[in-house]
This record gives structure tokens, C-alpha cells and sequence, in this order.
């Protein structure tokens, strides 16, 4: 009696690590299809980007509009103010589908990793102060709500660059962060992430 208890016990055992195996496998090939969706990490200046969210592919809309009628991609080096200082930079990612995403960081002034960890608040007209991660949601009418999730001093990421050139104006390189939307207090996650644009041929 005991051998048999001790058997189905084995029995069910070897049944649960072969499901277990069987769904991380599952999990494994869809994440690598996911990522293989993405652009290639390149250093070539072919102004691409894109990233995981969630575990799901995001690109900037292919097709030359973006959210709101934005361009797909915007931004690059930008000029110094009283509050951004020098060689600091942008990248600004649309998709039709009423998403984009974006960061910012201070002083790229050289190769390497940069981090998103600073709490900026919810107002990004003015948050030149302190680098960031974003990813927004429009509501599609008036009674969808909107998400905007940014990164704060928990929910944290960086960016890593591969290439920063201020005298030509192409960077490429990777990242990833985690945010939150203050309002709701979901969160999502960005990985994957990665980008080669040229400014000079980005914003024409």
C-alpha cells in the first residue's frame, strides 16, 4: 500500500515538473518571437527603436504617423537651457495605436549607462531637471482613461549607451525601466529596449 501511495506521489511529481518544464518552454519561444519582432541593437544610424513592454513588441508606427499625427520618432541631442544642461537627450517614440514612449537624460557626454531613477512628478512640461522614462496610454474617447507611467526612485531603469556622438548626432544603445501611473498605481515594464537614430536625419 505504501509502495503504491509512493508511486502515484512520483507519478504526480514527474506530471507536475513536465508541466512546469512544458509552460516555461512555451513562455521562452513567444518571449524570443516577441523580441525577434523588434530592430536589430545596430549602430549604423537607421533611426530604429523599440522594446518590449510587458513582455509584448513595440515599435514606433511604420507607416510615417504617429500618435496624434506625431512623426513615428523625434528628438536626439538637444540645446542646453537654463534647466537641461549640455549634450543631454531625448528620444520621443509614437505609435498609432495611441501609445508612445520616450526618455530623457542628462549630459550623455560619453559612452555608457545612464539612470532612470529620480521621482519628476507628473508634470513633464518642465522635467528637465532630472532624467526619466515614459510610456503613455490616450483613451480612444473621451471616457477612456488615460495612463501615463514614469519612473520614479522605486520604479527605476536606465539607459545604456553605445554610441553618443554630440558632433554628429547619433546615438544607439539599449534600455529598459519599470513605471507607475500615480493616478491608478499600475505599473508596467519596458525591456528589450534599444535605438539607433541619427539626429541630423531624424528630425527633417
Amino acid at each position: 500500500m505504501t509502495t503504491n501511495k509512493n508511486r502515484i506521489t512520483l507519478f504526480m511529481s514527474l506530471r507536475i515538473c513536465l508541466c512546469v518544464t512544458l509552460l516555461a518552454f512555451a513562455s521562452c519561444k513567444s518571449c524570443k518571437k516577441e523580441v525577434n519582432a523588434l530592430p536589430d541593437a545596430t549602430q549604423t544610424g537607421a533611426n530604429t527603436a523599440g522594446f518590449l513592454i510587458d513582455g509584448r513588441a513595440w515599435t514606433p508606427s511604420p507607416d510615417g504617423s504617429g500618435a496624434l499625427g506625431s512623426k513615428p520618432m523625434g528628438g536626439g541631442y538637444l540645446a542646453a537651457t537654463l534647466y537641461r544642461p549640455k549634450n543631454s537627450v531625448q528620444l520621443r517614440m509614437y505609435k498609432n495605436d495611441r501609445t508612445s514612449a520616450q526618455f530623457f537624460v542628462q549630459s550623455v557626454d560619453k559612452v555608457g549607462r545612464y539612470p532612470l531613477s529620480f521621482d519628476t512628478g507628473t508634470d513633464l512640461i518642465q522635467p528637465d531637471s532630472k532624467s526619466f522614462g515614459f510610456y503613455s496610454v490616450t483613451g480612444s474617447t473621451i471616457n477612456d482613461p488615460d495612463y501615463g507611467y514614469i519612473t520614479t526612485s522605486v520604479k527605476t531603469g536606465y539607459v545604456n549607451f553605445t554610441l553618443a556622438d554630440p558632433t554628429t548626432g547619433r546615438l544607439a544603445g539599449t534600455f529598459e525601466f519599470e513605471a507607475i501611473d500615480a493616478s491608478s498605481g499600475k505599473t508596467i515594464k519596458i525591456t528589450d529596449g534599444r535605438f539607433d537614430i541619427n539626429t541630423v536625419t531624424l528630425n527633417k
